[in-house]
């Protein structure tokens, strides 16, 4: 008998909110778009806020190189963070630090005066063409690009083969589909699992339904004119969520997703079997499940293949040391740090150099059984191509994606049906007042 644990709607939101707000990365130096700043301007030290650990190597490193000392103002999440930089934006401002780490999902919404940040220097060659565009307004270059999340399907083998349905990451890949594996095709590889055992096949479905709708061209709003669309009459979106909330409703999720608290736990209890995995989760992966045997890394994903999360390092405009903080941007994101970055944390870099890199491609991950993951993640990033940058993020993009994200969650929790938990998503959307198109 699986065990199902319910979630209440705070949990579910603040879920969410941590793992929409997880991913980030960068690090190192070169020669690349800093260009020369003035000595007689030199700093004695410059700040950096973020929400992650920063690899001390390149903070010492330049230092070393420049004099000036780096220190970084750190918060306890990716949401605190963004609500310091929205407040800081609307004051002038005040408070604000010389250099700011800034998350995919709420870049539209800092951007939204292009005016508050210092254009950032080409530099050619550097990162995969999408990311530089995604760090980009109206054709200028604001914000230097640190990792992204290319997306994979982490498996246990051990649980697979004792069913008699994959004994490898070849196998599992044509269990969910092979080459034509789809959405659906993956979630009814989860009925098949879950009829032959008392586990579930996947932590959540709300990780695979957020990879799904960031392939969407125009999710939620309206590129033209930024106002979200009518979510009642949102076809594409609806018809992605009752295909992921029926698969709720046949039991095929434990409905505990990253940022659960019960989500360690259930790796340790071996409570599912497969979790959709961008690169900056295996990681955590690892760590929640140690001593766990049989994770895998599959190189085979629904739809060819996505990105889930990244960041970007940018300048504000009312920085008194606006042109050393844009030498250090550079410097945090060049080749040499992303690599830095991928030993410390295990953020996947947006750099071409890196991805190509041998301490990146060729080095074996003990703990996915010896498999050379970040090779594994490259070859994803590259079958997704551009597509991999995602449809069009307006500033509302991120919160109306947590309000129907949380109705998969309903159905998880056994709250409502799927049919009920859209009628409560719409509901809910239209009791936001906002001035919607078609």
């Amino acid at each position: 008998m699986r065990i199902k644990t319910k979630l209440s709607k705070a949990v579910v939101l603040t879920a969410v909110s941590a793992l929409a707000l997880t991913a980030c990365g960068g690090g190192g130096s070169d020669d690349g778009g800093g260009g020369e700043a003035n000595d007689a301007n030199k700093p004695d030290q410059l700040t950096v806020a973020a929400w992650m650990d920063f690899p001390q190597d390149v903070l010492d490193a330049f230092q070393e190189e420049h004099g000036i000392e780096v220190v970084v103002n750190s918060f306890a999440d990716g949401a605190a963070a963004q609500e310091v930089l929205r407040n800081g934006l609307g004051a002038d401002g005040a408070g604000l630090s010389d250099v700011h780490l800034i998350e995919l999902d709420w870049w539209t919404e800092m951007m939204a005066v292009p005016e508050d940040w210092v254009e950032l220097p080409e530099v050619p060659g550097r990162w995969v063409e999408w990311k530089v565009k995604q760090g980009s307004v109206d054709g200028k270059i604001t914000g230097y690009g640190t990792d992204i999340g290319p997306l994979a399907i982490a498996f246990n083998e051990e649980m697979l083969s004792g069913s008699g349905l994959a004994t490898d990451p070849e196998s599992f890949g044509e269990f969910i589909g092979g080459d034509s594996a789809t959405w659906q095709t993956f979630l009814d590889a989860g009925r098949e699992y879950v009829a032959a055992n008392d586990n579930y096949f996947i932590d959540s479905l709300t990780n695979g339904f957020q990879a799904a709708i960031n392939l969407l061209p125009a999710a939620f709003e309206d590129p033209e004119s930024g106002q979200p669309y009518n979510l009642a009459d949102n076809t594409e979106v609806k018809d992605l969520f009752m295909m992921f909330a029926e698969a709720a409703e046949d039991d095929i999720s434990a409905g505990i997703a990253i940022g659960h608290n019960d989500w360690g736990a259930g790796f340790q209890n071996e409570q599912w079997a497969t979790v959709v995995t961008p690169a900056w989760m295996s990681g955590i992966i690892a760590d929640n499940a140690d001593g766990i045997p049989g994770w895998r890394i599959a190189g085979t994903f629904p739809e060819g293949g996505g990105n889930w999360g990244g960041s970007f390092f940018s300048v504000p405009a009312t920085g008194e040391n606006t042109e050393w903080a844009v030498k250090l941007a550079d410097y945090l994101t060049t080749p040499e740090a992303a690599v830095s970055w991928f030993n410390t944390t295990g953020q996947f870099p947006s750099q071409l150099e890196a991805m190509e890199s041998p301490e990146i491609s060729d080095t074996e991950n003990a703990f996915f059984g010896d498999q050379q993951v970040g090779k594994i993640y490259g070859e994803l990033a590259a079958a997704a191509g551009d597509s991999a940058a995602g449809g069009f993020r307006g500033e509302n993009f991120a919160g109306i994606q947590t309000l129907v994200t949380d109705g998969i969650r309903l159905v998880e929790s056994d709250s409502a049906t799927a049919d009920e938990a859209w009628a409560s998503v719409v509901k809910n959307f239209e009791a936001l007042g906002f001035d919607t198109v078609r």
